[in-house]
C-alpha cells in the first residue's frame, strides 16, 4: 500500500501560494476546532451513531462506528478499537442484529456493535470508536499469504487511522477474534517496539500466531507506562472435537499459545492464578495483564461463544474500575437491549476518510510540478486511494430528470454527482487535478463511482446551480500540459466562483471538458485514446465536441474528472450505470450515442495480469543484457525497471510482451538489476522479484543464480540476488539470474552453466523448496558433472522431515544430507552463528554470523541442522550448541546414475543473511574455490541388496525432537517396527505391513499413539519380521534415549 508524503513543503511556487489565499474565500464550511460531528461520517439509523464504510489499500474494507453526535465528548480523546474480523464473517455479521426468522446465524454470535455500545455507556474517559477490519478473502491469515509486505500494510493502516483522527488525541486498541489475531501479529511484525499510542491489546481466542519471539515486545511495551493493558481469553481447544476429530493440533490452538504466553510473561512478572471448575485466571501488574482460560470438560467448540458472552466487553475493561461492572464474563448477554434491529447497508460510494496530515492542494501541486506524466499519475492515484479528497465533494448533488428508453417509454431517472470536478486537498485548500483516463477509472472503480456520458454532461450543466464561462489559454509549446497551467486555471475558476457569489458545494457547470464514457473508447482506429466532451459556454453550447483525438497519456489544463455514483434509480429501482448502458432498450436513458456501449470503462473487461514469475536476465554479448520472459497471453507489455544497486530504480521503459528483449550500452563491470511489471488493458500487475546479471558477455565460469525464494514471509524483499550477485563479483566471477519458474518451464538449461546457485531463503513446505520437476532437473545436472551451491533455512525440513519418499531420496542422494532438527539444538530463534569445520572447505572462513532480523534481511529462526549423508563431509558447525549443530555439508564425486563427477555445497542457513558483506564474500570465496576445481572422480558404490536382517542404531541418539531409525530387509516380508518403554508397554507403532527388499528408514518424532509427547527416558525400538527362507521369525532391538 502507498500512503501520501508526510513531509511538508514550504517553498511553494507563486501560483500555488495564490491558491492558498483564494481557496480560503470559499471555505465557509471549514471546521476550525474538533467537532462532535466527524467529517466524512453519516448518521446510522440505529442509535444515531456516526458511521463510515470504505475500501482501503490492498483488498481491505473498513467500517468505522463512532458515538452519536449528541453523546460525543469533544473534550475527551478518541480510543480507536481496531477489531480484526474472524474468519468467514462479514462486517455486518460481526456488528450483529436482532435475529429474525430466516436470518443467517452469523448475525447472532458476536454482537460487537451492541458490546461497543455497552462499553460506551460505562467508560466515560474517552470516545470509543470501533473500526471493523474486513479482509477481502474473509480471512486475515489468507490475506496475509497474498501480500509479502503484509506487516507494512497493516502498520501503515494503523498509522493512517491515527492520522484521520489526529485532532482528537487518538490512541489504539488492537483487538480481534479468531483469524483476526493475524492482523495483530502482522502489526507486531511491522514494528520493532510497540508504539506508545497502543494502550491495549486484546486477543479474543485469536492468538494462534503467538510464539515467544513476540514476548519481549510485550514486556517492553507493558513496562513502558502504567496505562497499557494485555487481555487474553481462550478455551481448551486442544480437547475440542468436531465429528469426533480434534479441531487443532496439540500445539496449534489458543489454549497452548495462551499458556506459552503466560509462561513467558511469568519470567518477568509475578502472577496470581485463580482456578475453579470452569476457569484458570492469571493476573499480573495490578490486573493490567489478564489471561482467562476456559476449561472444556465436554470437549465442545467454544470458539465464538467466548466473544458472544461479553468477551469483547471484558477485554476492553480488564484492569479498570469497570471490570465486571454490569456484566459477567461468560455469563448471560449484558447487551441485549443494545442490539440493533437491522443490517446497516453499505453505501455505494466509498471514499476513504482524509488523513489529517495529508497534503493540501497547494502542497500537492507543488510536489508534482516537475514529475513525469507517469510519476504524477501514480502520485494522484496514491492521494485518491487514501482519501485526499475535499469533504464537500463527497456531498453528492442529486439530479432527477425524465428520459426515454429506446422503445420511447419515459422513465424518471435519479443520479448523484459530485458538485465540482475531482480535486485533491482540503475544503479550504484544494486543486482540481487533470488526470489521464486510466487513473480516473481506477479511482472511480475504487470509490464505487463512474464518469458521465455526453448526455449526462449536458444534463448536469442544465441542472447546475452556478454557470461559469470557460477560461481558455492559447497553446504555447506544451505549457497547457504542465502543472503550473493547471494551477493557473484552478486559480481563475476560484476567482470566478468568488465573483459569482458561489458557495462551497454548489453544483458548478462550464469550467472543464469532461472525460466521458463513450462508444469511442473502443474505436479500433484509435486504440488507447481518451474521449472528452463539454466545456459549456454560458449559452449552453459546448466548446468541445465529442472526440477521441488524444492518446490516453495526453492531459491538459482543460480536462476534468466529474464522478457520479455508479448506482442510479430508474423509476425508484436501483440499477448500475454499466448495466443500463449495455442494455439494448435502456441505454438511451443515459447515452445519446448510437447503440449500446460495449465497454463503458477505460479499463477493459478481463483480469489484471499476473505478477511476472517466469523470467531471467542473461548477457550474451559484452555491454548487453537479454530479458527472457515466458509468454503470457494476458500481457500486452512489460514495464522494465533497471537499477545499479537493486534498491533505487529508474523510470520504466515499455517493451512488448516478447520472450526476448535486449538492453544495450551497459557498463560491463557494473551489475544490472531488473524488475518487471506486466501491463494489459485492465491495468498493471504487482512488481516482480528482482533479478540481475553482470553484462560482460560469455564466460566459461559464469554462474547461474536461480531465485526460488517465493514464500510470502516477513522480511522477504524478493531482491536477495543483490547479496549473491555482489559476492560473485567480489570474487571476480560473472553471473546471470533467473526465476525457478523459468527453469521449470524449460526456458533455461542448467547444463549450460558450470556452477548453479539456488536461493531458497526460508522457502518451506507450503511453497516447496524443490518441486518434483526441479528435483529431476537438478539431479540430471549433478549426474552430468554439475556443481551446485544451495542454501536455505527450511530445505531439510521440507524434503526430509515433511517430504515424500522421492523428496527424501533427492536430499539424501543429491544434496547429500539428512534432516537432524529444525534448528540448532532443537531450539528456534536462539543460535545465529556458525564456524567452519576443521579440514573442510570452510577451514579458514572464521565465524559466520547470520541475520536475527536486525541486519537487513530476515530473521533466520529455523536454520536446518543436518547430518552428512552418502559420502558428504561436514563443513559448517553452529556455535555455542552441542547437539544438532551441523550447518552445512559438501560432496564431490559421482552421483547415483551419474556419468561425470559433480559437486554440491549445501548450507542449512540462507547465504544472503550472512553479515557483514566481507564475511559473506569470504564464504563465497571458499565455495567457489571448491566448486571451480574439477571434481575428483570418486564413485559412490551402488548399494547392493542386504544379505541379512539389520537394525541400525538410531541417529541422532539421544534425540529431540526426532530421530531416524534405519533397517535392512534381505527379502520382501511382513514386518513390525514398534517402540516400547522400559516397562514393556507399546508407545508407538512406526510401521506394520509388507515391505520390499532393501534399506528402509522411519522418523520418530517422540509422540505416542495419542499424539502426546513422551517423557524423557529410555525407549526400545523392536524390529520383528519373518524370514521365509529360514522359516523363523527375526527379532532385533536398539535402545534410544529421548531428552526434553
Amino acid at each position: 500500500m502507498k500512503f501520501p508524503w508526510h513531509t511538508k513543503t514550504s517553498d511553494f511556487i507563486s501560483a500555488a501560494q495564490s491558491i492558498l489565499l483564494l481557496f480560503s474565500l470559499l471555505a465557509t464550511k471549514t471546521l476550525a476546532q474538533p467537532s462532535s460531528q466527524l467529517p466524512g461520517f453519516t448518521t446510522s439509523p440505529y442509535f444515531d451513531e456516526q458511521v463510515a464504510t470504505f475500501h482501503l489499500n490492498e483488498q481491505m474494507t473498513l467500517h468505522i462506528n463512532a458515538p452519536a453526535v449528541d453523546s460525543f465528548m469533544t473534550d475527551k480523546p478518541i480510543g480507536l478499537a481496531l477489531f480484526a474480523l474472524p474468519n468467514g464473517n462479514t462486517i455486518e455479521q460481526t456488528v450483529g442484529k436482532i435475529l429474525q426468522a430466516g436470518d443467517d446465524w452469523h448475525y447472532d454470535i458476536q454482537h460487537i456493535g451492541a458490546q461497543t455500545r455497552f462499553v460506551r455507556e460505562h467508560m466515560h474517559d474517552y470516545n470509543l470508536v470501533t473500526v471493523y477490519l474486513e479482509a477481502s478473502q474473509m480471512s486475515w491469515p489468507a490475506w496475509t499469504t497474498n501480500f509479502p509486505n503484509a506487516e507494512d500494510i497493516v502498520r501503515q493502516t494503523v498509522e493512517y487511522l491515527l492520522a484521520c483522527f489526529q485532532d482528537y488525541a487518538p490512541f489504539i486498541v488492537l483487538t480481534g477474534h479468531s483469524g483476526g489475531g493475524r492482523f495483530i501479529f502482522n502489526y507486531l511484525d511491522g514494528v520493532t517496539t510497540i508504539p506508545d499510542y497502543v494502550k491495549r491489546i486484546c486477543f479474543l481466542d485469536s492468538n494462534y500466531g503467538y510464539d515467544n519471539s513476540y514476548g519481549n515486545q510485550f514486556v517492553n511495551w507493558l513496562n513502558g507506562a502504567p496505562d497499557r493493558y494485555l487481555s487474553v481469553i481462550a478455551y481448551n481447544d486442544s480437547v475440542a472435537l468436531y465429528n469426533g476429530e480434534p479441531i487443532v493440533s496439540p500445539t496449534g490452538g489458543t489454549w497452548y499459545r495462551s499458556r506459552m504466553m503466560q509462561q513467558y510473561l511469568a519470567q518477568h512478572y509475578t502472577f496470581t492464578t485463580n482456578e475453579d471448575d470452569s476457569f484458570i485466571r492469571h493476573y499480573a501488574l495490578d490486573n493490567r495483564i489478564e489471561i482467562v482460560l476456559k476449561k472444556n470438560p465436554t470437549q465442545a467448540i467454544l470458539h465464538t461463544v467466548q466473544v458472544e458472552r461479553n468477551g469483547f466487553i471484558h477485554t476492553m475493561v480488564t484492569g479498570t474500575p469497570e471490570e465486571n461492572v454490569g456484566y459477567i464474563y461468560y455469563g448471560e448477554r449484558a447487551y441485549n437491549d443494545l442490539i440493533q434491529a437491522g443490517v446497516l447497508t453499505r453505501p455505494a460510494v466509498q471514499i476513504p476518510l482524509r488523513r489529517g496530515d495529508a497534503f493540501n492542494g497547494s502542497q500537492f501541486m507543488n510536489a508534482v510540478t516537475n514529475m513525469s506524466f507517469s510519476s504524477r499519475e501514480n502520485a494522484i492515484l496514491n492521494e485518491l486511494y487514501t482519501g485526499n479528497v475535499p469533504y464537500f465533494l463527497r456531498e453528492l448533488k442529486e439530479v432527477t430528470d425524465v428520459f426515454s428508453d429506446a422503445a420511447g417509454n419515459a422513465h424518471e431517472v435519479n443520479y448523484q454527482v459530485m458538485p465540482d470536478y475531482l480535486s485533491i486537498g482540503t475544503d479550504s485548500n484544494y486543486c482540481r487535478i487533470p488526470m489521464g483516463p486510466i487513473t480516473a477509472q481506477h479511482a472511480a472503480d475504487f470509490f464505487g463511482m463512474c464518469m458521465p456520458t455526453r448526455k449526462l454532461v449536458n444534463n448536469i450543466w442544465s441542472h447546475a446551480d452556478v454557470h461559469l464561462a470557460p477560461v481558455t489559454y492559447a497553446p504555447v509549446g506544451n505549457q497547457n500540459e504542465l502543472v503550473p497551467k493547471f494551477v493557473q486555471h484552478n486559480t481563475a475558476i476560484e476567482n470566478q466562483l468568488v465573483s459569482a457569489g458561489a458557495s462551497l458545494g454548489d453544483l458548478i457547470g462550464g469550467t472543464k471538458k469532461d472525460v466521458v464514457l463513450s462508444n469511442l473508447i473502443i474505436d479500433p482506429s484509435r486504440p488507447g485514446h481518451v474521449t472528452i466532451y463539454g466545456w459549456h459556454q454560458l449559452n449552453g453550447d459546448p466548446i468541445q465536441p465529442l472526440t477521441n483525438i488524444h492518446i490516453n497519456s495526453y492531459v491538459d489544463y482543460s480536462h476534468g474528472i466529474r464522478l457520479m455514483n455508479e448506482k442510479v434509480t430508474v423509476d425508484n429501482t436501483s440499477m448500475d450505470v454499466t448495466t443500463i448502458l449495455q442494455n439494448p432498450i435502456q441505454y438511451t436513458l443515459l447515452s445519446d450515442e448510437s447503440g449500446t456501449m460495449a465497454q463503458p470503462t477505460y479499463i477493459a473487461n478481463g483480469s489484471l495480469p499476473a505478477r511476472p514469475r517466469s523470467f531471467g536476465v542473461v548477457s550474451e554479448n559484452p555491454g548487453e543484457a537479454q530479458i527472457i520472459i515466458e509468454p503470457d497471453a494476458n500481457v500486452l507489455q512489460y514495464q522494465v525497471y533497471t537499477s545499479h544497486d537493486g534498491l533505487a530504480f529508474n523510470e520504466p521503459i515499455l517493451i512488448n510482451a516478447n520472450t526476448y528483449t535486449t538492453l544495450d550500452s551497459l557498463a560491463t563491470d557494473s551489475i544490472l538489476y531488473v524488475k518487471l511489471v506486466a501491463v494489459n488493458l485492465s491495468g498493471n500487475s504487482s512488481e516482480s522479484e528482482v533479478l540481475a546479471c553482470l553484462p560482460s558477455g560469455p564466460d566459461s565460469t559464469k554462474v547461474l543464480i536461480v531465485n526460488g525464494f517465493d514464500r510470502a514471509s516477513t522480511g522477504n524483499t524478493y531482491n536477495f540476488v543483490r547479496q549473491h550477485g555482489a559476492a560473485f563479483v567480489a570474487n571476480e566471477i560473472t553471473f546471470e539470474s533467473v526465476t525457478n519458474d523459468l527453469v521449470v518451464n524449460g526456458l533455461v538449461n542448467l547444463n549450460d552453466y558450470l556452477i548453479v546457485d539456488y536461493i531458497l531463503g526460508e522457502e518451506s513446505t507450503a511453497d516447496e523448496t524443490f518441486s518434483t520437476v526441479e528435483q529431476s532437473l537438478v539431479s540430471t545436472y549433478l549426474k552430468q558433472g554439475g556443481r551446485l551451491f544451495v542454501s536455505g533455512a527450511e530445505i531439510a525440513w521440507d524434503l526430509d522431515y515433511r517430504g515424500t519418499t522421492s523428496d527424501k531420496s533427492f536430499i539424501h542422494n543429491y544434496l547429500k544430507a539428512t534432516y537432524a532438527a529444525d534448528a540448532p539444538g532443537g531450539v528456534s530463534g536462539t543460535y545465529y552463528s556458525a564456524t567452519g569445520v576443521t579440514g573442510s572447505i570452510f577451514n579458514d572462513v572464521g565465524t559466520i554470523m547470520y541475520d536475527n532480523g536486525t541486519h537487513g534481511t530476515f530473521n533466520v529462526r529455523y536454520p536446518d541442522a543436518l547430518i552428512a549423508t552418502n559420502g558428504s563431509e561436514n563443513i559448517a558447525r553452529y556455535l555455542n550448541v552441542s547437539s544438532y549443530n551441523i550447518g552445512g555439508v559438501s560432496f564431490e564425486g559421482y552421483f547415483p546414475g551419474g556419468t561425470e563427477p559433480g559437486k554440491v555445497v549445501y548450507l542449512g542457513f540462507p547465504f544472503e543473511t550472512i553479515y557483514p558483506a566481507a564475511s559473506r564474500d569470504a564464504v563465497m570465496s571458499a565455495v567457489l574455490s571448491y566448486l571451480l576445481v574439477t571434481p575428483t572422480p570418486i564413485e559412490v558404490e551402488t548399494p547392493t541388496a542386504p544379505q541379512h536382517f539389520e537394525l541400525n542404531q538410531n541417529y541422532p541418539n539421544p534425540f529431540n525432537p526426532s530421530t531416524t531409525i534405519r533397517y535392512a530387509l534381505p527379502q520382501s516380508t511382513g514386518i513390525q517396527l514398534v517402540v516400547y518403554d522400559i516397562r514393556g508397554r507399546i508407545v508407538k507403532t512406526l510401521f506394520s505391513g509388507q515391505q520390499p527388499v532393501g534399506w528402509h528408514e522411519v522418523v520418530w518424532n517422540g509422540l505416542d499413539e495419542t499424539g502426546t509427547q513422551v517423557a524423557t527416558g529410555m525407549y526400545f525400538a523392536w524390529l520383528q519380521g519373518d524370514d521365509p527362507g529360514a522359516g523363523v521369525r527375526i527379532k532385533k532391538s536398539i535402545k534410544m534415549i529421548y531428552l526434553k
